[in-house]
């Protein structure tokens, strides 16, 4: 199967190669999902321990166009979880950083599938055992080949 064959595959990889971005902007601290987490292996600030973890949501996949050159409509939210020592607090400023490396009309690309990024939304905080969690919705799109 070829790369461009691999929509899906394309889709994610684009959305994780840009959360991996922030490690220059010092979210060391990064995860994806599926991934087992060891706090004894995180660096800790002065803050305390802070994390991230990213998140695929893919919504349906619809047929923008048929016949054979038909496309495929792909969208979802790469969900972005901010985690940060319950009591600590003062954290926008990393939510504004990370909204800010997946700007609304931020194109991007793997293995010649495109996906652009529709907006960025703050979601709801909430306490997840010994931290708050806090977490930044990305909403995307890709248009591909249909699938035949």
């Amino acid at each position: 199967m070829s790369d461009t064959a691999r929509d899906y595959r394309n889709i994610r990889v684009a959305l994780e190669t840009q959360f991996d971005g922030l490690s220059s902007l010092g979210f060391t601290n990064r995860v994806f999902e599926n991934q087992e987490v060891d706090l004894s292996t995180f660096d800790k600030g002065t803050a305390g321990i802070k994390w991230i973890r990213g998140t695929l949501l893919p919504a349906d996949t619809t047929a923008a166009s048929l016949g054979t050159t038909g496309t495929d409509y792909h969208q979802g939210i790469f969900q972005i979880d901010y985690f940060n020592e319950v009591g600590i607090g003062a954290f926008e400023d990393d939510m504004d950083s990370i909204a800010n490396t997946f700007k609304r009309g931020t194109v991007l690309t793997h293995s010649g599938t495109t996906v652009r990024i529709l907006n960025v939304s703050l979601g709801v905080g909430r306490r997840d055992g010994a931290f708050f969690v806090r977490n930044i919705d990305v909403s995307y799109y890709a248009v591909t080949p249909a699938r035949s």
